[in-house]
């Protein structure tokens, strides 16, 4: 199995060890706002940084030892000047979509955000989820006001298909993307 691709300006790779620092460096509230659980930040903000640092590398450690067991596969995203500058995973067995169908989530570290990083990196997942899984159509499921992750979506071509509201009162919005339009797109870059 594949564990990189890259489209000449990011790679998406297993992740690693060695990203801990940059993983430590991304938990700031946005991340937490977006991506979190309710109850997750209060847990995270409990522990000391000694107890943050080893739960954050017992992530990591756990993420790269599942690749390629499936159903869900994390990948760090590197740039031309920086590794891990994002995050992005597809997941098979995300119970906010359809069963056969992949889950994408994806996070820009703070120092990288608006350079187009994670948009490219969700590219090169939806080749991956083509290539290794059975899976043809992808979910980004995105809180109305994060604009930034409405972009991306947008920006890699997938359709806004529904909006509710979840448990917590926000608003919801799920994009849907056929893995053959992401290959097109992904064909003519950036």
């Amino acid at each position: 199995m594949s564990l990189e691709y890259t489209d000449g300006v990011v790679t998406i790779r297993r992740q690693r060890i060695e990203d801990l620092d940059a993983d430590l460096e991304a938990k700031d509230n946005e991340q937490i706002n977006w991506l979190w659980l309710p109850g997750q930040r209060e847990l995270w903000e409990a522990k000391t940084p000694p107890e943050q640092r080893a739960h954050a590398a017992r992530g990591l450690i756990a993420n790269r030892d599942a690749f390629g067991a499936g159903a869900k596969w994390c990948f760090s995203v590197d740039a031309p000047d920086a590794d891990y500058v994002a995050y992005v995973d597809c997941d098979l067995a995300n119970e906010h979509v359809p069963a056969g169908d992949a889950n994408i989530s994806y996070a820009s570290h703070p120092a990288h955000r608006g350079r187009g990083y994670v948009t490219r990196a969700v590219r090169l997942i939806m080749r991956f989820i083509v290539e290794h899984t059975a899976a043809r159509r992808a979910h980004l499921i995105v809180d109305a006001d994060n604009v930034a992750s409405i972009r991306v979506a947008r920006a890699v071509g997938a359709q806004e298909v529904e909006r509710w509201r979840d448990d917590r009162g926000r608003v919801m919005i799920r994009h849907v993307l056929a893995s053959t339009d992401a290959i097109r797109l992904s064909s003519r870059g950036g």
